[in-house]
């Protein structure tokens, strides 16, 4: 911090700062954070002299405080978003995804969300000449999807060839082998100058298999150190990390506690839906939706996508997708 000096304002004298040093107030934060009634005491200042020396040393040596809105504003500004090629999801999150943000998309089994990703994959490494990379964790990826909805897309064989040549996949069975992943990915990032796109299909297979553990303190370590990097990967890169996540209705016995304070955030929904993985990963990721199939038609193509939680986004805000064979759109 910055030592007191006498070239600061008028009314610290060296009188005054020596009497401030003699009470343990060296610096420019030390001055600022000590009460008023204190200083007064100490120093032999006037209350109204104190007030304008805050004022004085605050406007010179603090930051700019700026609201959480206009901060990702800000951001909007300097990085614009990717477009995902889905209509309802671009809508939703006003214009695509966001780089240097960690989404999550959350929902029932079998309610499209490797859809989604599949269709998002695809349509990023066609439209924006992107390398997009797939994290498979359920062994439920198949290249000829990719290659179906391109096709029916109608791409050329050589744009298949090129689009499906930019998606990266890796299948991934252990939460020790996602993080040793994440970590060689950040050491490699900068020399993978064309990589904007990270994408997770999903967490809960890989954390479930500690489920039933004495402690939960090594696999909430590991959650701890997955969202850290990731976290750093996002926003030292610029790149968009997409997240698959389930949602729960019950209690799991994975969850870290607190169950009073969870079904109060489930009420304040009206619901007691919201994601797995326990209490201490509902804050991980930036942007969380909600996927869900349509109440009045369960069996149709039909699924609405809703903001759960975000910053900068309005919560309950909804968007129509439907299923298709060319994927999500």
């Amino acid at each position: 911090s910055t030592a007191l000096c006498s070239d600061m304002h008028p009314a610290l004298t060296e009188y005054v700062i020596k009497l401030l040093q003699k009470n343990r107030i060296h610096t420019v934060y030390d001055f600022a954070k000590t009460e008023d009634d204190r200083l007064m005491r100490v120093s032999n200042l006037s209350y109204e002299e104190i007030s304008f020396v805050k004022k004085e040393l605050t406007s010179r040596f603090s930051g700019n405080c700026i609201q959480v809105v206009e901060y990702f504003r800000y951001l909007e500004d300097l990085v614009e978003p990717l477009k995902t090629g889905i209509r309802g999801l671009d809508l939703l999150l006003e214009g695509g995804l966001l780089p240097g943000h960690v989404m999550e998309i959350f929902g029932d089994s079998s309610s499209g969300k490797t859809q989604i990703c599949v269709t998002m994959a695809a349509n990023i490494a066609r439209n924006h000449k992107f390398d997009v990379f797939y994290v498979d964790t359920k062994c439920d990826f198949f290249a000829r999807r990719i290659h179906k909805i391109l096709e029916l897309n109608k791409c050329s064989v050589q744009e298949i060839q090129e689009t499906m040549g930019r998606i990266k996949v890796e299948r991934i069975l252990s939460p020790e082998s996602l993080i040793k992943t994440m970590e060689d990915l950040l050491i490699r990032v900068d020399d993978l100058k064309n990589f904007k796109v990270l994408i997770i299909d999903s967490l809960p297979p890989l954390w479930y298999q500690y489920q039933n553990t004495k402690s939960r303190c090594y696999p909430l370590g590991m959650l701890t150190r997955l969202i850290g990097l990731l976290r750093k990967l996002a926003t030292e890169n610029l790149i968009s990390i997409v997240l698959v996540n389930l949602k729960i209705t019950a209690y799991d016995s994975f969850s870290t506690g607190g169950g009073g304070s969870r079904r109060a955030m489930a009420n304040q929904r009206n619901s007691n839906e919201y994601p797995a993985l326990g209490r201490f990963w509902e804050t991980a990721p930036t942007t969380r939706i909600l996927m869900s199939k349509i109440e009045s038609n369960s069996s149709g193509p039909e699924r609405l996508l809703a903001i759960w939680k975000c910053s900068f986004l309005k919560c309950g805000d909804r968007q129509m997708v439907t299923i298709t064979d060319r994927g999500v759109v």
